[in-house]
């Protein structure tokens, strides 16, 4: 006659309520924490957005493992993350260096988020939800105040917030990938041209997209989106004239 099996018990564990298998619930207030491999990549992703790592600029696996403290392993396969990204290029025998585009590249991105944005905005605005609207508000007003602080790094942050909440509804997740990659290509240059730009303006021509938003006026949105993307070509051609004059 077999063993008898012991009854699986159902009291809680310290920590969080057992469930129906005996095995303890997630606790609400666990944050899992980040792999190396995430780590890495997340502080070379702030490192190149905020231009500490300049467009162009090699980066040395060994150097890495060794910045912070870690083996090859995990760096390799952040740069890997990365690279499908496309923070970050490969060149073969050379190793990975920070996307470098030509004035030509930048206003050819430019140019595709253009068609591909307009697509998101028309297939989203029927599932925009006046949520969505407030939260928009409320990213705006954090970057109004970033840029009052003088806080550079999350007047970017929120400005890819903001936009990217102009297509949060859309269903094209294949569109929405290649635009995120789209930006995250340019991401090395908002460093230089940034300062270029307007920015008390940025803030008030997004109030006009909160405001078609709201309305659900597609068109609107679809022409004050690309008015907006358009003002940044000039400072973008700007940070190419030195170059250009050589």
């Amino acid at each position: 006659m077999p063993p008898r099996t012991a009854a699986k018990r159902t009291a809680p564990t310290r920590g969080g309520a057992a469930r129906a298998d005996g095995t303890a619930a997630a606790r609400p207030d666990f944050v899992r924490p980040k792999t190396a491999q995430q780590a890495v990549a997340e502080a070379l992703r702030q490192e190149i957005t905020t231009g500490k790592l300049a467009p162009g600029s090699w980066i040395v696996q060994e150097t890495l493992a060794e910045r912070f403290g870690m083996s090859r392993i995990p760096v390799r396969e952040a740069l890997k993350t990365l690279e499908a990204e496309e923070y970050i290029t490969y060149v073969p025998h050379s190793g990975y260096r920070v996307a470098k585009l030509s004035l030509d590249d930048l206003v050819e991105v430019f140019t595709l988020r253009a068609i591909l944005e307009e697509a998101l905005i028309r297939d989203a605005m029927p599932g925009v939800t006046d949520e969505i609207v407030d939260e928009m508000r409320s990213v705006n007003a954090e970057m109004d105040a970033a840029l009052t602080a003088g806080d550079t790094i999350a007047v970017g942050v929120h400005n890819r917030q903001f936009h990217f909440l102009t297509f949060q509804q859309s269903r094209m997740a294949r569109t929405k990938r290649i635009v995120t990659q789209l930006w995250n290509t340019a991401d090395a240059y908002r460093p230089l041209y940034s300062p270029l730009l307007d920015m008390p303006r940025v803030c008030d021509e997004h109030e006009l997209m909160i405001e078609a938003m709201a309305e659900r006026d597609v068109e609107r949105m679809v022409t004050l989106n690309h008015e907006h993307r358009a003002h940044a070509i000039d400072p973008i051609h700007r940070i190419f004239e030195p170059e250009s004059g050589r």
